[in-house]
């Protein structure tokens, strides 16, 4: 019997999600057949999903990346990946980093964990923190590039999670955390109250969107490339206050947990929204994080004041970074 390695999961992750890819194109004479089309759907289920714990298991312990040998799956070619965005995407809190500006992580961001297991080919890693949907398709926050130059022509796959800093993601968790952010209070910093920013996301969020996604749009079809977008949407660092909640955030009242879910809540709503209207796919990660909020003992987040400097604060951590890799994963192939 051939013993059992790391290399080798990794490996029959890939060939699993090829294998969903060709069966989801290419039905066989007897999926016609009701029983055997409930069959196959099933299968693919099983495999799929058998491949999403694999990349979230090699990723949450910080395991090594697998060598290419020869026992890889043959003709599998990884897509060619384009990832954009903001503090999220870029890793932010997972030192060491590759730019320092941008809190760019050098090899925990979600992008990069895809990329480690050869599940895509990370074209380019351009997410930067503290950028806005404008800073992604405009000059960045530090007078970058428009991170959408990145889409060329071999681009097959681009990831965009934006929209949180243009609704003052970071004073409105600095403030929950450190006073009392009840809705009728004025955010430090700013000339809005807690209950305009949570307002202004619904008014304001469906143009910004669609700014966002034209310009992304426009730059892969002027590149002649056929590249599928996947918006992903924010897992909130905070338990849902009617839900139990945890004994390591006694920092956050009821209601500031409720203007936390209803901020998470209203941002992926937009997302999912205009994603659909531009028939992008949008992954929501919710459902990876639950239970592993900065609240509990086991926290996908950075908790407030870690890590000391590096600018992380309530961002997915190593686990939390292997968990939006695996609700990509899920959509990468589907």
């Amino acid at each position: 019997m051939r013993p059992f390695s790391l290399s080798t999961l990794a490996a029959s992750a890939r060939m699993l999600l090829k294998r969903d890819r060709e069966k989801t194109e290419a039905p066989s004479v007897t999926s016609v057949y009701k029983g055997d089309a409930e069959m196959r759907r099933l299968q693919i289920r099983v495999h799929r999903r058998f491949a999403i714990v694999t990349v979230a298991l090699l990723a949450i312990v910080g395991l090594a990346a697998p060598e290419a040998s020869a026992q890889s799956p043959r003709h599998f070619h990884p897509r060619d990946l384009v990832a954009l965005g903001d503090s999220f995407a870029a890793g932010s809190g997972n030192t060491p980093y590759i730019d320092e500006a941008c809190g760019r992580s050098a090899t925990a961001a979600y992008s990069e964990v895809l990329a480690r297991y050869r599940l895509v080919n990370l074209q380019a890693f351009v997410a930067c923190g503290g950028a806005t949907t404008a800073q992604v398709w405009g000059l960045g926050p530090h007078n970058e590039p428009p991170q959408i130059n990145s889409i060329t022509g071999d681009t097959d796959v681009v990831t965009v999670q934006a929209l949180g800093n243009d609704f003052f993601f970071g004073a409105l968790a600095a403030f929950c955390v450190q006073l009392e952010c009840a809705p009728n209070e004025t955010v430090p910093g700013t000339p809005v109250t807690v209950q305009n920013i949570l307002d202004s996301i619904a008014a304001e969020s469906p143009e910004r969107l669609r700014v966002l996604n034209t310009a992304i749009q426009t730059q892969i079809r002027s590149v002649g490339s056929n590249a599928r977008v996947i918006v992903v949407g924010y897992a909130n660092p905070f338990p849902d206050p009617n839900g139990p909640v945890g004994p390591l955030c006694p920092y956050m009242s009821a209601v500031e947990l409720g203007v936390a879910r209803d901020f998470d809540n209203a941002l992926n709503e937009q997302l999912k929204k205009a994603a659909g209207e531009f028939g992008f796919t949008y992954v929501d990660p919710g459902g990876f994080f639950r239970g592993l909020d900065v609240c509990g003992l086991t926290p996908a987040f950075f908790p407030p004041g870690v890590p000391s400097g590096a600018g992380g604060t309530l961002h997915p951590n190593q686990l939390g970074q292997g968990l939006y890799a695996a609700a990509i994963a899920w959509r990468l192939f589907v």
